[in-house]
């Protein structure tokens, strides 16, 4: 059996909306990977906040700080090549965090294991899946044989597929 993984963008959807598209998905984990988990646009998306209205909804929430993004070479990782065909250097050094930070390791296997067992969310604050980092955890998945779904709004989703700037060799991604 293939799992399945979502993936949502907060972005300035009303908390009404937010809640119902979750529970249209029957989320049972919802996991944060937001590097900070706040928003002064909207409150409502902020971790204390968050996590009591899922709390009410029997939701699991997770922050994993590990898999946030806005990573910068210098100063998180290393520029060693990976990615070169990755437009974006904020991507790019997101790329080089996932495959050698030990940390980021440890939360994807942690995520993939639980998402191997409850109907499972994976958040952050952009919509569109392609202008975030969520893209790229969600390569990890798609090596792992989850299938992903990329959820924009109630009935409009994208099922992830691996960019032309990557590839799978031995079970894991690289980035060309």
């Amino acid at each position: 059996m293939v799992e399945r993984v979502y993936t949502l963008g907060h972005s300035n959807r009303s908390l009404k909306e937010f809640i119902n598209i979750i529970q249209h998905y029957s989320i049972q984990i919802l996991f944060d990977v937001r590097r900070f988990p706040s928003s002064r646009f909207s409150p409502h998306f902020s971790y204390n906040n968050l996590l009591k209205t899922l709390e009410k909804l029997n939701i699991d929430y997770v922050w994993i700080k590990e898999l946030g993004g806005f990573r910068k070479f210098g100063k998180d990782v290393e520029d060693i090549g990976i990615g070169r065909s990755i437009k974006s250097e904020g991507f790019r050094a997101y790329a080089t965090y996932l495959a050698t930070n030990n940390g980021s390791k440890r939360a994807l296997a942690k995520l993939a294991s639980i998402a191997e067992q409850k109907t499972t969310v994976i958040m952050c604050r952009e919509r569109f899946p392609w202008r975030c980092h969520r893209r790229f955890i969600s390569d990890y998945l798609f090596s792992r044989e989850f299938q992903v779904i990329h959820i924009i709004d109630v009935g409009r989703e994208i099922k992830h597929k691996l960019p032309r700037y990557a590839c799978l060799h031995d079970g894991e991604v690289v980035y060309l």
